[in-house]
């Protein structure tokens, strides 16, 4: 870990997080911290790495793919700049057709962030075909040869779990494609889950290449009845004795979770899931904290994102307003990774941020003098803010439209004003590449 501390671009992470480098090296060391950034990203130009975990902010990763019937990987590329310019931490591939290798090494080269790969689609989505291992260990590198950082694997699911799911009384069984695929694989075969069984040959691989494990979760609950049953209980015991193996193989590990949680449980479950996994980084699809929000599941998501947030989530996945029916466009993602920001950045007011809480007081002071430009500069997103006070012609000094002449901030007197002046000397939020 003496080298990891004294590396630049983990210093300078650690800075962005207000970190010592020491303290964090040794909280990767301990499995409650992880940073995302494999060998073949340490030299390319504009690389943001990512710390996750303990003490950090909390994080978005956009999830991009192709679905299984499109192979125009050019067209996700393309628009990739609409999904960047909302500033996702990361990027999540969840590509489920055989383009997914090729489009890996494509968006390697424009999304300067840390890019996330499921492998399991790559594996398991032609069942029929039974691996040898060299051949499973073979194809499994030659997904990451991109430069991919971290690599989700579903490996909380055994023959034993595949049984209890098909008697269990749930609504759902399961809900992740990845766990379907391997169950199918499993029984077609009377095989072990191959990733259990060639963990070894996983780990030195990752360990080569310094890619981070991400433990898909297969027994994610569906629906809000299924939240917190045994199913999920067993497999979040699997895979903490699987973590322990991992990072025994010097492997750093991230934990998915999440799925469909009532509001009122995540303060029970989430804490319990992180510390059955050791205080490993949690990120979490959802929690979605209702059913029923067809076509507004990006605010329900949202909603879970500001309650797990506080409660052990530290990285989220963006949900789309059509997240149960419909592959999302690029516009669709980008809405849902603003809207999760909005959530991360009233998480971060919580959590004491002093950047953050300045930022809030300074477009604050901003508003008060009807200051238009300093207030777009320390809004989330100053790009949105420009476009709408240029829209609506606000001037510097002037009221909004929706005042005008009534304006309190004008027919009110308050002495000792702060200038707004000022706000524009706090730092704005770090761009992507920066």
């Amino acid at each position: 870990m003496t080298a990891l501390s004294t590396d630049p671009q983990f210093v300078a992470a650690c800075i962005d997080e207000d970190l010592n480098p020491d303290d964090a090296a040794a909280a990767i060391a301990t499995g409650r911290l992880v940073f995302l950034r494999c060998s073949a990203s340490r030299s390319m130009p504009g690389f943001a790495p990512l710390l996750v975990g303990a003490d950090t902010r909390r994080k978005i990763a956009a999830l991009i793919g192709l679905g299984p019937n499109n192979t125009d990987r050019e067209a996700i590329v393309r628009t990739m700049k609409v999904v960047l310019a909302a500033r996702p931490d990361a990027i999540m591939d969840l590509t489920t057709n055989t383009a997914g290798v090729a489009l890996r090494a494509d968006l390697k080269e424009v999304v300067g962030v840390p890019l996330g790969a499921c492998l399991t689609y790559d594996l398991f989505t032609a069942p029929r075909k039974r691996f040898s291992r060299t051949e499973f260990l073979t194809r499994f590198e030659m997904g990451l040869a991109a430069g991919v950082d971290f690599v989700l694997v579903h490996m909380g699911i055994t023959p034993d779990l595949v049984e209890r799911m098909e008697k269990s009384s749930r609504v759902m069984p399961t809900t992740s494609r990845g766990g379907g695929l391997v169950a199918r694989y499993m029984k077609m075969h009377n095989v072990e889950n191959p990733f259990i069984e060639y963990l070894d040959g996983i780990v030195e691989i990752c360990r080569r290449r310094e890619v981070v494990l991400d433990l898909g979760d297969v027994f994610r609950p569906g629906c809000a009845a299924d939240a917190g049953d045994e199913l999920k209980r067993l497999e979040i015991q699997l895979l903490a004795e699987v973590r322990k193996e991992i990072l025994a193989g010097g492997v750093q590990v991230l934990a998915e979770s999440g799925g469909h949680i009532p509001l009122h449980r995540i303060p029970e479950l989430i804490p319990a899931y992180k510390e059955a996994l050791g205080g490993a980084p949690l990120w979490l699809a959802g929690p979605m904290v209702i059913d029923n929000g067809v076509t507004l599941d990006d605010v329900v998501n949202t909603l879970g994102i500001v309650t797990a947030g506080a409660c052990g989530g530290d990285m989220f996945a963006s949900i789309t307003h059509n997240e149960h029916y419909a592959m999302p466009t690029a516009p669709d993602t980008a809405v849902s990774v603003r809207m999760a920001r909005v959530a991360i950045t009233a998480l971060e007011v919580v959590r004491g941020s002093r950047a953050e809480v300045a930022r809030q007081r300074a477009i604050s002071v901003a508003r008060r003098a009807n200051d238009w430009d300093a207030q777009s500069g320390h809004a989330l997103y100053p790009d949105l803010a420009n476009q709408v006070f240029i829209q609506h012609d606000l001037k510097k000094g002037a009221p909004c439209t929706i005042c005008g002449k009534y304006c309190p901030h004008i027919i009110t007197r308050k002495e000792n004003t702060e200038t707004s002046h000022l706000a524009t000397q706090l730092p704005i939020p770090r761009k992507l590449g920066e």
